[in-house]
């Protein structure tokens, strides 16, 4: 009786410990998550930065004046794939807004910018933007703060598009000096574009000519 007890309590542990492997297996495999899970699945799909927001994107966009073209950086800021910071560069500046402000010929072309997963594959960014130009001071002078918000979604494991509008505020909208607009004001510009990105991987070298 005692070794037919102690034969079952074995049979247990063991089926116990079958159990505990399968559940690890589950939630270490398959992409850490379960099969119904798109959100979390999302975060740790692909290999490396594929299907991820991170990394540095070339963005491009058509205007009647030209194309823009532009750097983003995106670095993960939590471990839960919800909020991302990074920083835009403008390649080819354009200071004065397709010359809506022809004084503000000084311009900068970093943009700071903040972003938060919204879907599985979707996120919204906001950019800011200070539009200066040279004054009788050393010092440039702050005219506009410009913001731009954008909707978009990663369409392949290395492009992503969306939509972006572009708001300018004047520098007397920012009364009290901390940087952004005073609550309640309106934007002097409001405007709207549309973009496709393509993720920056890594690309070979070229040969070099030999020296005669």
């Amino acid at each position: 009786m005692i070794m037919k007890t102690k034969k079952n309590m074995l049979i247990v542990a063991i089926l116990g410990l079958g159990v505990l492997i399968l559940t690890n297996a589950w939630s270490l495999g398959g992409n850490n998550v379960g099969p119904d899970n798109d959100y979390e699945r999302s975060i740790v799909r692909g290999s490396g930065l594929e299907w991820s927001p991170v990394g540095t994107w070339v963005v491009t966009t058509t205007t009647p004046m030209g194309n823009l073209t532009m750097m983003n950086s995106v670095h993960a800021q939590d471990l839960s794939g919800k909020h991302y910071g990074g920083m835009l560069k403008m390649v080819n500046l354009n200071p004065t807004l397709f010359g809506t402000f022809p004084e503000w010929k000084l311009g900068g072309d970093v943009w700071g910018a903040q972003t938060v997963r919204t879907g599985p594959d979707s996120f919204e960014s906001t950019f800011l933007y200070y539009n200066i130009k040279q004054g009788e001071s050393p010092v440039a002078e702050t005219v506009g703060i410009t913001i731009c918000n954008a909707t978009w979604r990663l369409t392949g494991p290395n492009t992503n598009e969306g939509e972006a509008t572009i708001a300018v505020y004047m520098a007397a909208q920012d009364a009290d000096g901390d940087g952004f607009p005073d609550e309640g004001q309106e934007p002097a510009v409001c405007m709207a574009f549309t973009y496709t990105s393509r993720r920056l991987t890594m690309m070979p070298g070229c040969v070099p000519t030999p020296m005669p």
